[in-house]
């Protein structure tokens, strides 16, 4: 995991993909809850407080002004964590889902229409891939460090690309924070209800680098959170609209979103169609998480049916129905005014003359 934490009391309940454990959001970069004083400081205080009482008089306190109820101008007062639980429900309360037996299919619905289908691989075409993951083992050495610094959510990956700082950018990182839970936390729910063999236990030859996830393979989670990072942050760069080499940096977005997934079958974990289906689910939810953001972004619905062959962002963006993804009607997702605060504070911090970054 990251330095930007997790999800608060739900990090204990272990590695969940990507998550680290529902994570992203507790520490969200040193934001989480306020440490424990040490015994001699707690001691200290109450002696000192027992010390000064006597220099004030005893009367009522005065009425405190009170806060506005229910209200995004609270946000700023929250620790990390405490809007991390926020972000997360309010993605959250307009997801569903459904799974269909007979078709071995699971449909994921936001705000009541369907946003992504996915459709359990065959097992024939899981063996055919599992050649595709044993002929990745070359790569293994070359890319060791990035596999195994990317266990938990590569925000350090993506902040190298934007030259994200949490001086400068720390609302931008609780967006990709959010992001990526958000992310995790849906691909979590195709994964129970498809419970897809891993790699390794299709193929004994394949021998992992890494310790194999106790969860389903299909889709990736790694490859979720990647796409709805990179389709997020594209939007964050073109909406602080003043950074010189933009084509540069969404091109560099694209990639990164793109080696994260392959990553993982490089080590052993993943299917290549694995990680189509991630990055069909990861970009819906990107652009639902803008939506809730209050932007006027395209969401189309997905449907995918692997189709044997390698995973490339080329071919996810230029040749994606002849690998099994469909495009179906747009749906329309509720702007939401916790996601919409964030937002905003995200493009207050856009890099460029003037901007302090």
């Amino acid at each position: 995991m990251s330095q930007y934490g997790g999800l608060g009391g739900l990090g204990g309940l272990g590695g969940l993909g990507g998550l680290g454990g529902l994570g992203g959001l507790g520490g969200l970069g040193g934001l989480g809850a306020s440490g424990a004083y040490s015994g001699a400081v707690t001691l200290g205080l109450q002696t000192t407080a027992e010390g000064l009482s006597h220099l004030v008089g005893t009367d009522p306190a005065a009425a405190a002004e009170p806060m506005d109820f229910a209200s995004p101008a609270n946000l700023s007062r929250w620790s990390g964590w405490v809007r991390g639980s926020l972000y997360l429900t309010e993605y959250a309360k307009g997801l569903d889902w459904s799974a269909n037996a007979a078709a071995e299919t699971v449909k994921i619905r936001m705000d009541g229409a369907a946003m992504v289908t996915l459709a359990r691989p065959a097992d024939t075409i899981l063996a055919k891939q599992a050649a595709i993951v044993r002929d990745y083992a070359d790569l293994r050495a070359d890319r060791t460090v990035e596999i195994t610094s990317q266990l938990g959510f590569p925000t350090e990956y993506f902040s190298m690309i934007l030259g994200l700082h949490n001086a400068q950018h720390a609302k931008t990182l609780e967006l990709l924070a959010a992001t990526q839970v958000a992310a995790a936390h849906t691909a979590m729910i195709a994964k129970y209800a498809l419970s897809v063999r891993r790699p390794d236990q299709v193929d004994g030859r394949i021998l992992p680098m890494i310790a194999t996830p106790g969860h389903g393979s299909f889709p990736s989670a790694h490859a979720t959170e990647a796409y709805a990072a990179m389709t997020v942050l594209s939007h964050v760069v073109e909406g602080w609209a003043s950074m010189s080499d933009q084509t540069t940096r969404l091109a560099l977005l694209r990639g990164l979103a793109e080696r994260i997934a392959v990553n993982r079958t490089v080590a052993g974990v993943h299917f290549p169609v694995d990680s189509w289906a991630g990055a069909t689910l990861g970009t819906a939810v990107g652009r639902a998480v803008l939506r809730r953001c209050g932007q006027q972004v395209e969401t189309p619905s997905y449907s995918y049916a692997a189709v044997h062959g390698d995973f490339t962002d080329h071919a996810f963006l230029n040749d994606a129905q002849a690998n099994g993804l469909t495009t179906g009607p747009e749906y329309a997702v509720t702007q939401s005014p916790i996601f919409s605060w964030i937002w905003d504070e995200a493009m207050k911090e856009r890099q460029g003359p003037g901007s302090g970054a």
